[in-house]
């Protein structure tokens, strides 16, 4: 038998109600919350196609020394000055790296203070090369990087990748920004070749690779000892390779199957 508003006092069904708007409104903070970590999301694909490194630090990353980025094998690199080298590069023409984010999964905190989310995204990671107009030289770090060769020898980079992002977040002055980011790629492979036969190749460059991804031409502070060195080591990282098994579920899956 359905329970009728005869079956509760005045007092307990204005008790039900104000339970049900509370209900709502966090839900719907929930979902303005998830809504303003996507935009962060999008805005950080865009900057990055746009070379706006500069606006990534400063618009969408924690301003906390605690902030820490870990891209693939790397290691982690923890405090953010390290962080801001992996974003400040020096413009070079023909030079460009894109990120187009899909199938978010986000999870926020019921104190609405923090969030976790993890994405797939599709990159490319693009440098003309000896076709552009800046040639690096041969002791350069760029030139080892020039993955695909064309008939007349000039050697330029245009690679794709699958990879990995997975991101916490946390509120900071009514805003949500960027506390911790591991990215991890899945593969990286030259735009003409299959990221089957390229993977034994990529893991001789793998290490410049990494290397090149957290150098600057900012100067760095005097407790770097001029050098840009991970913190700790990595804390798991996997790619493609013949003879690998897929690799595990992001760590935010992996939690929530425990709990």
């Amino acid at each position: 038998m359905k329970e009728g508003k005869g079956d509760f006092s005045p007092e307990e069904w204005r008790r039900k109600i104000e339970e049900r708007v509370l209900e709502l409104e966090n839900k719907t903070k929930k979902l303005e919350a998830e809504r303003a970590i996507a935009n962060l999301m999008g805005r950080y694909a865009f900057y990055c196609g746009a070379g706006e490194g500069e606006r990534i630090i400063t618009e969408l990353w924690t301003k906390s020394e605690e902030a820490s980025l870990e891209y693939g094998a790397s290691g982690v690199y923890r405090e953010l000055w390290k962080v801001r080298a992996f974003y400040l590069k020096k413009a070079i023409p023909g030079v460009m790296t894109t990120v187009s984010f899909s199938t978010p999964y986000l999870r926020v905190s019921q104190d609405l203070k923090s969030a976790t989310g993890v994405w797939m995204a599709f990159s490319t990671e693009t440098d003309a090369g000896d076709l552009g107009v800046v040639k690096p030289l041969e002791a350069d770090t760029r030139r080892v990087l020039l993955s695909s060769t064309g008939k007349d020898g000039k050697r330029y980079r245009a690679e794709i990748l699958l990879q990995k992002y997975e991101v916490e977040f946390r509120m900071e002055e009514g805003e949500w920004r960027i506390y911790s980011l591991h990215v991890s790629e899945y593969f990286r492979c030259p735009y003409d070749r299959d990221w089957v036969r390229y993977a034994a190749e990529r893991f001789v460059t793998d290490g410049m690779w990494l290397e090149s991804l957290f150098e600057s031409p900012e100067p760095l502070p005097p407790c770097s000892h001029g050098e840009n060195l991970p913190s700790e080591a990595s804390t798991e990282h996997w790619q493609y390779a013949p003879d690998r098994l897929p690799g595990a579920l992001p760590v935010v899956l992996r939690e929530e199957r425990e709990s």
